[in-house]
């Protein structure tokens, strides 16, 4: 009893200290659920997919080392990459006109995929170099956006390709797959002067040849930039009677036009709460006035910006806009998938720096950032979600533990591009502190802890700006990184819920902090 009475007063003194530094602020945000009033399953749409370069550097250590770590404190189901068809997988050659096939490097990349514990979301794409009608290419790996130059040899190849498949991956397995044909054909450079013509005579025959190998194989479309062209894919599907079971495209949070201080092209920040959500809602709504309404809607690229080399993706503020969409989208999207799981990224070339604005959740040497925490958040809440009216909170049930991710999503007042803009430290502001509100939890002691992701908390790149932005971080300077995100709770401690099943916390706020609050209920 003694030591139980020591730590309920150490836990009275800790509340204390989170409550004082807001203790003067106006108001109160008050975050209320009863455990018992269930919403129903709590969303695993952030959870189905998330990005990866290009399918090649799956079969390099590093890259399988971080997909390691995010499976391993995620878990998310799929996995979607450029460029199953490119150089380095080498599958289809011609000699003196005759097509030579070779899956074994594609087989190789879609067994590691399967030893991490994922599945693939299957990019039909790039073009073969030997089967290309154009010499043109994109990315520093030199993925070829040209027709084919013969339909027919086309068609035999992705024949070729579904019967490797199932031959290798067995039938049922490959059944679980999906077939995403392409990759942002609106786009000149990804696809024939982005024709949307050409792309329907692609995706006919692409979906067409999949279908005649296995029927109950999943094709879908038309992966587009911005959220384009799905009226007119599916009005086309249905006049051309080709099968569609899915509808993807991509949509990102930041403006293109503007310039850095040293007059560069840069992109920008949309100063607008809607942004992403708004594509989704817009497409989801497309999808119910077509023909085919219910069609599932999987968003296979999205991000604050679709630049690998924007700051934006590095800050803090990455964490609560993660947060912010998803709440927003989540009964419109039946898939979110985040673009990407690591900087390990070579769309335009190698990664030149630590922190270089890559696209990842990790950064090139495998350290987490606070986009990395949005998930890991969320893969901690509870399979029940409960009501709660707070549209910034998820509040969760798993039997008679409670788990609640709380954040305040705060558009920045940006007065400059997002290279300079970013590349600067910018502190947090104090928010409303939160009041945390329990009812109808089971009496006993639990053990309550809260992580917060923020300014100064498992944000590393704030550190790296303080340092001068080194190129490349020394074996220390990762260490300190790594202890930096090892997201240790900032209060750890037991509490007691007497027999009206009640409890209130305050805790602290700031602007564009992200909280996880946990309590676990040991004993009576």
């Amino acid at each position: 009893m003694a030591g139980e009475t020591k730590s309920m007063l150490a836990a009275a003194a800790i509340a204390a200290c989170l409550v004082s530094s807001a203790a003067s602020a106006k108001s109160v945000r008050v975050v209320t659920a009863d455990v018992n009033e269930i919403a129903g399953p709590m969303s695993t749409v952030w959870r189905d997919c998330v990005g990866a370069d290009h399918g090649g550097l799956l079969l390099r250590q590093a890259n399988q080392d971080h997909l390691r770590t995010v499976e391993g404190e995620i878990g998310f189901r799929y996995i979607r990459f450029h460029g199953i068809f490119a150089k380095d997988t080498d599958p289809y050659r011609e000699i003196d006109g005759r097509p030579y096939y070779n899956f074994d490097r594609v087989n190789a990349v879609y067994a590691q995929v399967l030893k991490a514990g994922l599945k693939p979301m299957v990019e039909i794409g790039f073009m073969p170099t030997d089967l290309a009608s154009d010499s043109r290419t994109i990315f520093y790996w030199k993925g070829n956006g040209s027709p084919p130059k013969d339909w027919g040899k086309w068609s035999d190849f992705i024949t070729a390709f579904a019967q490797n498949l199932e031959a290798n991956f067995g039938k049922e397995e490959v059944r679980t797959w999906r077939f995403e044909i392409w990759n942002e054909p609106n786009l000149d450079g990804f696809w024939s002067h982005g024709s949307q013509p050409e792309y329907f005579k692609l995706y006919d025959a692409t979906a067409r040849a999949i279908k005649a190998v296995d029927p109950a194989l999943a094709v879908g479309g038309p992966a587009t930039a911005g959220a384009a062209w799905v009226p007119d894919f599916l009005a086309h599907a249905r006049q051309a009677k080709v099968p569609v079971d899915f509808v993807t495209t991509h949509t990102y949070g930041v403006a293109g036009g503007f310039f850095d201080e040293n007059g560069v092209g840069d992109n920008k920040l949309v100063p607008d709460r809607a942004a992403i959500t708004a594509d989704v809602v817009k497409v989801r709504k497309e999808i119910d006035a077509s023909a085919t309404p219910g069609l599932p809607l999987y968003f296979t690229e999205w991000s604050t910006s679709y630049s690998p080399r924007d700051p934006i993706h590095d800050t803090y503020l990455s964490a609560t806009f993660i947060l912010d969409k998803l709440k927003a989208t989540d009964k419109a999207a039946q898939s979110m998938s985040y673009w990407v799981y690591t900087d390990l990224f070579e769309e335009a070339g190698p990664p030149p720096s630590s922190f270089h604005g890559g696209f990842g959740l990790l950064n090139r040497e495998g350290i987490r950032k606070p986009a990395y925490f949005a998930y890991k958040y969320l893969a901690q809440l509870g399979p029940q979600e409960l009501r709660n009216s707070d549209a910034e909170s998820w509040l969760t049930r798993n039997g008679d533990n409670f788990a609640g991710l709380i954040w305040n999503f705060t558009l920045p007042d940006q007065d400059q591009s997002n290279r300079p803009y970013f590349t600067k430290v910018h502190p947090s502001a104090a928010a409303d502190p939160v009041e945390l509100k329990l009812s109808s939890l089971k009496p006993g002691k639990y053990r309550l802890r809260i992580y917060r992701t923020g300014y100064k908390a498992n944000d590393p790149y704030t550190t790296y700006m303080e340092w001068g932005r080194p190129d490349d971080l020394t074996a220390d300077q990762i260490g300190q990184l790594q202890k930096q995100t090892a997201d240790t709770p900032e209060l750890d401690t037991l509490v007691k819920v007497g027999a009206a099943g009640t409890i209130a916390r305050r805790i602290k706020f700031r602007t564009n902090d992200t909280l996880l609050v946990k309590m676990d209920f040991v004993g009576t």
